[in-house]
Order: structure tokens, then sequence, then C-alpha cells
């Protein structure tokens, strides 16, 4: 019986990243986070959890060697698989990078980064897709393909023995386009379950579908499976976790956009029966959500990550989500049961099956040996037989975490309310009388005053306030610009209308535009320009390597 055994905060607060387990650690590389800056390169960040303490660390950035660009830039979307003693990271976007096809490697024992040397058909540039390993091999399938705009369902085989990527010419009906979906392998077939597609080909035309049937593509063969259909089936859904345990494929969370819904629910396929069957875990386990990471570490399944619905808001879809810092622990081992639920367990499955799951759970699956007894004296008959109250250590402790006490300023708290812009403005408004007042009163001090220092601190101050003033202005036509786009995109919604989200790159060329023509009609386009140009200018100069004499 599976139980959430173990609830932990303040781990990294990630989105769409990419982890593996090594060991009893769990080694996370990049994603994304809510307010941090995605647009400055930086280098990708590892942050390694240790499943025995239950703490995380993060591994220091790694200087530049003689190669520029061994080590990969901060991203999300990717894909990370352990081969032996290398994680091997592909795949993946950044805001200003696009996305990127540089495979790279990660030595779990030096914590050094290196790009291999690959040949042969190299896959193109995208993210969202998925990545597992069989043997030496990393087969890559599906992905939003950045060069050609459009959804993708081939099936790209890395061979790390000799770093040759291959094209395999899939046989039979192959899967249907898609993205953030989930492949794992089991034996030597892959199982791919969801992901976005969209209804009328490989092109994104807003018609978005979630499959929530199985497909099976089997590497020996190189063949899609035809698959029976299934009487029970989880309802479709994107960016959810997979894993593979004891021959059974699980999944949980994700996101379908068409019903507007994030998920937390668990569901188990079996391979052997073709059927899928709905878990229900003991214990509290995690929200609802999206684009979380989960690995294997023993008989535990370590979930981290991912991002979900802020509760202040009604909608929860594209709007206001709320990045997660959190990392949930479940427990397949019996160990983790209370006696209660391991006497409910019997009744319900029975005294054979149970013991057989028992000794399932045993170390090398070996029966306990019994305790050696030892013969009781004629002074021991009539003395009370002594049990012991040890239990075996679990392998993964459960560590309450102490929050440390902070001094509380009651101004600036949960409990002094929610911050509103609009109620405070209208609260505050009183203000800007004060301030127009000032400016006058600075304005006439200036008239009066002689050239000299008081002058020119009354000049500074004026210049102050009047930038304050802009900035002001400015920071409302924004607010109040973002305010008409979300009206827009909910009344849509409120029409059966599926709204468009802009993007950050569709949004900072609006805001471009925008500044244009403010600049054409103010007639400072040109001065504008040439100072954009001297600054470019000297950018290039420091970067051009000096001149030898």
């Amino acid at each position: 019986m599976l139980r959430w055994t173990v609830h932990l905060e303040g781990g990294p607060r990630r989105v769409n990243h990419a982890a593996v387990s090594v060991g009893h650690r769990v080694y996370s590389f990049g994603g994304y986070c809510s307010g941090e800056d995605y647009e400055t390169l930086r280098q990708i960040d590892v942050h390694v959890f240790n499943a025995v303490s239950l703490r995380w660390t993060k591994l220091p950035p790694m200087r530049a060697g003689g190669q520029a660009g061994e080590v990969p830039y901060m991203r999300y979307g990717h894909s990370a698989v352990l081969i032996d003693d290398t994680v091997y990271l592909w795949g993946g976007r950044n805001d200003t990078e696009g996305a990127c096809n540089v495979l790279y490697g990660f030595d779990i024992n030096t914590h050094k980064w290196f790009t291999p040397k690959v040949s042969g058909t190299v896959p193109g540039a995208r993210d969202g897709h998925s990545a597992c390993v069989l043997g030496k091999n990393m087969y890559v399938f599906g992905g939003y393909e950045q060069l050609a705009d459009c959804f993708s369902n081939d099936i790209h085989k890395l061979d790390t023995s000799s770093m040759t990527w291959t094209l395999i010419s899939a046989k039979g009906t192959p899967a249907r386009w898609r993205d953030f979906h989930s492949a794992t392998m089991l034996g030597s077939r892959m199982y791919v379950f969801g992901g976005r597609a969209d209804r009328f080909g490989p092109f994104h035309s807003n018609n978005e579908i979630y499959c929530n049937r199985i497909r099976i593509f089997d590497t020996r063969a190189e063949a899609w499976l035809e698959c029976p259909p299934t009487p029970l089936l989880p309802e479709g859904r994107r960016s959810h976790s997979a894993f593979g345990y004891n021959g059974e494929l699980y999944i949980f969370g994700g996101y379908n956009a068409r019903l507007n819904r994030h998920f937390h629910d668990l569901w188990k396929f079996n391979p052997v029966s073709f059927s899928w069957k709905k878990i229900e875990p003991k214990g509290k386990g995690p929200c609802p959500r999206r684009r979380q990471c989960c690995c294997i570490v023993g008989d535990k399944i370590v979930l981290f990550g991912g991002t979900s619905p802020s509760p202040e808001e009604g909608l929860g879809d594209e709007f206001d989500l709320m990045d997660h810092s959190d990392l949930h622990i479940l427990d397949f081992n019996l160990a983790a049961m209370s006696f209660e639920e391991l006497l409910e367990l019997q009744s319900r499955v029975g005294t054979k099956m149970y013991r057989q799951l028992v000794a399932e759970t045993r170390p090398e699956h070996q029966p306990r040996k019994a305790a050696p007894t030892r013969d009781r004296g004629p002074a021991e008959k009539q003395r009370p037989l002594e049990m012991s109250s040890k239990t075996r250590v679990p392998f993964l402790r459960q560590v309450v975490p102490v929050r440390k006490k902070v001094a509380r300023d009651p101004r600036f708290d949960d409990l002094s309310g929610e911050y509103n812009p609009e109620v405070f403005e209208k609260t505050y408004r009183f203000l800007n009388e004060y301030r127009a007042k000032e400016k006058e009163l600075v304005a006439k001090h200036l008239k009066k005053s002689k050239p000299g220092e008081e002058q020119e601190k009354l000049k500074q101050l004026l210049f102050r306030m009047d930038q304050q003033e802009a900035a002001q202005q400015e920071k409302k036509r924004q607010q109040e610009q973002r305010l008409a786009l979300k009206q827009e995109q909910r009344a849509q919604a409120r029409q059966g209308h599926r709204p468009y989200f802009l993007k950050k790159s569709e949004q900072r060329q609006l805001a471009l535009a925008e500044k244009y023509k403010k600049l054409k009609r103010s007639q400072k386009l040109e001065s504008f320009l040439s100072r954009k140009r001297r600054r470019n200018a000297g950018k290039d100069r420091r970067r051009l390597p000096l001149g030898k004499d």
C-alpha cells in the first residue's frame, strides 16, 4: 500500500526542470521560476537533494575552461538522463537564446560539465520533449521544434558508446505530434502518454487536444504497436510526471487546458493486463500541479517543484500561477504503514497474499531469519516474556523542520491584509495634491533664489520631482494597459472562446512599438537612436580584441 510519508518546504523553487537520481541523491538541473531574470545568460544551476538527511544543497558554479560553451546556460523544458556515471542534458529553451540542441555531459563524480563530440543526424532544437534510457542508448521523442515551428513525433536515438545520433524510421502508425508528454521505458518498450497536440496536424492552431491513450514503441522491432482499448482511462493531460516501478507505469498530476484543470491524482497502468487503475495513497499528498519532477530512490518516489493556480485568483489558467518549493515522498515500502493499516491490508487481500507482499518488501526478497531461542531454566519459567521495543530504522527518516522565530512587523506581515493597488491608490490619492503643492513651492523658491549652491539644489530637487511624476504616470499607463488586456482575455473566456495569451517576447514588442510612437510624436526619435548607437558601439569596442602594435 502506497503512502505519502514526507513533506518538506524550503527547497529550490523550480518549474519545468529536469532531475535524475544517483544512489540516495537527486540532482536537479535548471528550470523556471517566476520573478527571476532569464534574459541574462548565466550558468545552469544544479541542486542536490540527499534522501537520507533530507537536505538540499546547491553546487557552486563551474569556472569556464578552455572552450567556451562547455557549461549549459539556464534553461527550461529540457531533459536529463543518467548513463553510467554521466548525466546527459539535452534540449530546452531560454528567453534570450531560444531552443538548444547541444548535448552536454555532467560527471557526477567530479561535478564538471563537458560537451561530448557527436556525429550523425542531430535532432532539431526543441523543448517539451521526452528522453528515456535503454542500456547505453538515449531515446528522444516529440517536443516542439523551434526551426520548424511545429510539434514533432520523431524518435531519435543517441548511442553513448559511439556518440552517434540516429533518426529512427519507425514502422506502424506513429503517435500523434505532441509536446510536454511522458515516455517511460519498461523492459525494451517505450510507453508514451499524454501531452499537448493539435487537432489538425503538427502545426499549432490553438485547437489543442489531450490524448489519454497509451502508445507503445518497441525498440527492438523499431515499430509502433497497435494497442487494444481500455475500459477505464485517466483524463488527458500534459506536463505530468511518469515513472516505472516493478514493471508498471505510474502517472501523477498534470494540466488540461480544455478542462481548465490541474490534477493531483495517481494512476497505475499494468502492461500485462493493459488496464488502468486509480491509486489512493495514504497520507497527505501534493496539491494539484504541473511541470514538477519525480525520481525513484529505492522504494521511494521523490517529487518536488511544479506550479499551481494561485489561490488568490479564481481563473487558475495561465493567469497568476504559483511556483512551488516543496518536496513530497511517496513510499512503496510496507514498513511505513501503521499496525492498523497492516491488519486492514491482511483482512482485505488474505493471509497468503499479505505474507507474499511483506516478503517482497524485504531486502533482496529474503525471508526474515528467526531470532535464536534460549532455553529458559527452572528459575525463569515463571518470569514474564520480554519483548523488544526496538524497530527498524526507516531508510528515509522523517525530519520535522523547526521554523526559525522571526520578529514580526505588524505593518508589513500577512495579518495586515492583502495589497490591492487600486484600493491603495484610491485611499492615498490625497498625497498627489501634497506633491503638486510642494512642486509649486519649490518652483517659486527657484525663481526667487540667486545663482549659487542653493539654486543648484533646488534645480536638482525640481528635476527629481518631475522624474518621479513621469515615472508614476508611466507606471499607471502600463497598469491600465495590462488591466485592459486581461479584461479582454477574460471577456473572450466568458464568451466561450479560448483567449490567446501573449508571450513575453510579444509583450516586449508591443511595449517597444508604443515607445517608438511616443518618441516619434515628441520628435525625440533621432536623439534616442543616436544615443543607442553610441552605447552599442561602446559595447562592441569593449568586446573586440585589443589591437596589436
